[in-house]
């Protein structure tokens, strides 16, 4: 669902499986594609050449502490979120240009592309009116929080990011992870 927003762009969020139906619905002149290390390297996805595309790959991980943390090898840790991939995020929508169309897409359309999405409303709202459009723009939303907190440090933000995001998941239990088009 695209909605008009106080961002110099119009946005949409989207899953997989609802890319189509949105490449078709908003004509985006830019993409954030988010999957996991391998998951199109068989089938990659193609985008129009007219669309400017920053496409990258890591794990939905919420935490790289404790167990998980130090499960992890050295090599298995590049393919989680990192700082490098929220300055991705960061650099590519300080570059978006008025009037633009951005779609923000991942597997499921509630994590890793909900961060993305939460990125890009950083870079022109306070987290707060930040985290509420994205919301408006994707019902359940839960932002990768290792995503928001790398960016929450690399924008100077002192964790009002994070405090923004874990506000609204006090109330998820109320929401539907659904799409408003199912």
């Amino acid at each position: 669902m695209t909605i008009k927003t106080n961002l110099p762009f119009a946005m949409a969020i989207c899953g997989l499986d609802e890319l189509a139906d949105e490449l078709e619905a908003l004509n985006p002149t830019h993409v954030i594609s988010i999957l996991d290390p391998g998951e199109d390297d068989h089938d990659p996805l193609v985008f129009p050449e007219s669309i400017r595309v920053l496409s990258i790959r890591f794990f939905d991980i919420h935490a790289m502490g404790g167990v998980v943390g130090t499960m992890l090898s050295a090599r298995d840790k590049a393919e989680y979120p990192c700082i490098d991939h929220a300055q991705a995020i960061l650099e590519f929508g300080r570059n978006i240009p008025c009037g633009s169309r951005v779609l923000v897409h991942c597997w499921a359309g509630v994590s890793r592309s909900t961060a993305a999405a939460y990125l890009l409303a950083c870079l022109h709202l306070p987290p707060n009116d930040a985290m509420n459009l994205i919301l408006s723009l994707r019902q359940g939303a839960m932002p990768n929080r290792l995503i928001v907190r790398f960016a929450d440090k690399a924008l100077g933000a002192e964790g009002r990011m994070l405090a923004a995001i874990d506000d609204q998941r006090r109330g998820v239990d109320r929401r539907s992870i659904r799409s408003s088009r199912r």
